[in-house]
């Protein structure tokens, strides 16, 4: 709407208004009451919870998923250690005095050593050298002493830097003996090596010996050849010359396995000591291959002469006091001499025969000990060889006088 217009639509406005005012008596009008303003509504009176003191409470981690476990750190892992004996072969002979060289394999670290040991039967170390060492491989030498015969054995070893022992091969060997390079010496001919005894009877040595110390010999049994069970000293004449000689010692009941058997002259260590060694097995009484018979002498194609008396001996294993028979016979199956005698408590047997004035050439000797319907009975042979009987010396006649004139 145009601005006039409205200008004087006010104006009729407030002249219509005093008109009215006038008609009224001069007194305007009474207001309508106002309707009062609406009051805002107050807090009700309800309890909140009070409010909770945070520095007191146990605040509850929130469960948080395990991290990946981390695989270990690789540490290289050192090389299994081992070493073998390669020369000389298991069962060598190994000669008395001379010089060894053995030879073998190994796997180590680089500050391991390698030494070679000669020890005995019974663990006594005889002789030791460090080996000069290759890439896989060792080697090592020595003089191989005077003093113990028989059974030995090599033992290569791996050594860490401080000595101490890592690996060890050991082989068996013998020691033999060289008398030409020996001025004194003792040697076992029997037992011969893993011989089988039984516990409570004899076993017979015998050998060679030169020089013995104190003209004594003692025989040992060492059970599981580390400790000495038994014991026997006997006194030899005086020689200058090597001689045989024999002995027996009883094996104590209560052992059984592994053992060796000793003979020695002279006290170890010192310089004449002698020593031989076998390793043997005891068996018990109870076994059922405890039982044999041993013969101690004549041995095996020993020279007699036609018309001796030749003396046996031996041992009866596992037959205390029983019968022990004895026959000799030629190649064609004639027997030319029998006998028969008993063992002692111990199995020790001996006995003497004569053999007839015109035999010749090979015999068969046979000993039997038990009956044959015993379980022990045992059998065992040998052969001799008989010489022609020596041809007696002429006596010469008696010078006769011729008379006096």
């Amino acid at each position: 709407m145009p601005a006039l217009n409205r200008f004087f639509l006010s104006l009729f406005g407030l002249l219509m208004g005093g008109l009215l005012l006038a008609a009224c008596g001069g007194q305007p009008p009474t207001l309508p009451t106002q309707v009062p303003v609406a009051a805002l509504p107050t807090a009700t009176s309800t309890t909140l919870p009070p409010t909770r003191d945070l520095s007191q409470s146990t605040l509850t981690p929130l469960p948080t998923d395990a991290l990946p476990t981390r695989p270990p750190t690789v540490t290289p892992t050192p090389a299994d250690v081992w070493v073998r004996v390669a020369v000389p072969e298991e069962g060598a002979a190994v000669v008395m005095g001379s010089d060894i060289i053995a030879r073998g394999l190994v796997q180590r670290e680089a500050e391991h050593s390698v030494w070679l040991s000669l020890f005995s039967a019974t663990g006594r170390l005889l002789a030791e050298a460090q080996a000069r060492t290759g890439e896989s491989s060792w080697e090592a030498g020595f003089t191989v002493p005077q003093s113990v015969s028989g059974s030995a054995f090599l033992q290569a070893t791996v050594r860490n830097a401080a000595g101490e022992p890592l690996a060890t091969h050991r082989t068996p060997v013998e020691l033999a003996l060289d008398a030409a390079t020996s001025d004194r010496f003792l040697v076992l001919t029997q037992p011969v090596v893993d011989e089988t005894a039984v516990a409570g009877f004899n076993i017979l040595f015998d050998g060679r010996v030169l020089l013995p110390a104190n003209n004594t010999i003692t025989v040992e049994i060492w059970e599981n050849c580390e400790e000495r069970v038994a014991q026997q000293s006997f006194i030899m004449g005086r020689s200058s010359v090597s001689f045989p000689w024999q002995g027996f010692v009883v094996v104590p009941k209560e052992i059984s396995g592994p053992a060796c058997a000793v003979a020695r002259a002279g006290e170890p260590g010192t310089d004449n000591w002698r020593e031989a060694q076998r390793t043997i097995t005891v068996l018990p009484q109870d076994d059922p291959q405890a039982r044999g018979i041993r013969l101690g002498a004549p041995t095996a194609n020993a020279p007699v002469a036609a018309g001796d008396s030749l003396l046996l001996y031996g041992t009866a294993l596992n037959v205390s006091e029983g019968p022990v028979a004895v026959s000799v016979a030629l190649e064609n199956g004639r027997v030319i001499s029998q006998g028969s005698t008993t063992s002692d408590y111990w199995g020790y047997w001996e006995t003497t025969i004569t053999l007839p004035i015109d035999l010749e050439g090979m015999a068969e000797i046979t000993i039997t000990a038990g009956e044959p319907d015993d379980d022990n009975y045992a059998e065992t042979t040998t052969l001799i060889t008989v010489n022609p009987a020596p041809t007696p010396t002429p006596i010469p006649p008696l010078p006769t006088s011729t008379p006096q004139t």
